[in-house]
């Protein structure tokens, strides 16, 4: 489920590395950003130069929370974090929290596709292969006294069956288009 939406079902605290680019803002690895906790800037040594806490300060803010995008401004000659190797960090440390928010993922249409998707796997587990009831994307099936060929569904994170479909869209409007970068 995490995995389809892009983020935790829960908030989550997450800790990752990027390179720094005083042009473009940092894309975290998660959508749904709640805060900032702390910011360290690097230098190619991996000495910290400079930490900031919190979000909203003079240095961190957070551009859109939806789709985990955060800004680092005001870098240049400001932080104490230019060496004599370069005016700007060569790495940021960001800590943050990301998540749906409390109580989103224990709402009816959460629970539905949970105990739907948990129904799919199980019946897949006992193994009843083909004749499962929506779940396998049949394109034709004969026996003698029975006959199946479906229409071809689309392809989705929980597979291609009906059932597979319902369960991605309950979970489409809090599923988040990430950016590319390039």
């Amino acid at each position: 489920m995490s995995e389809d939406v892009g983020t935790f079902l829960l908030p989550t605290t997450v800790t990752g590395s990027f390179s720094f680019n005083h042009i473009r803002p940092i894309i975290t690895d998660y959508s749904y950003v709640n805060s900032v906790h702390v910011v360290q800037f690097l230098d190619n040594e991996e000495d910290v130069y400079y930490s900031v806490t919190g979000t909203n300060n003079i240095h961190v803010s957070i551009r859109n929370d939806t789709y985990g995008i955060i800004d680092i401004h005001s870098i240049w000659l400001n932080c104490n974090c230019s060496s004599r190797w370069g005016l700007y960090p060569y790495k940021v440390n960001v800590s943050y929290t990301a998540g749906l928010p409390t109580g989103t993922a224990s709402g009816p249409k959460f629970l539905l596709a949970l105990t739907t998707f948990a129904d799919m796997v199980l019946n897949q587990i006992e193994g009843y292969g083909n004749e499962a009831d929506g779940l396998v994307g049949v394109d034709q099936f004969k026996n003698q006294d029975y006959s199946e060929v479906r229409h071809q569904l689309r392809e989705t994170a929980f597979g291609s069956s009906a059932r597979a479909n319902f369960v991605s869209r309950l979970l489409a409007p809090y599923r988040k288009h990430r950016f590319v970068r390039l």
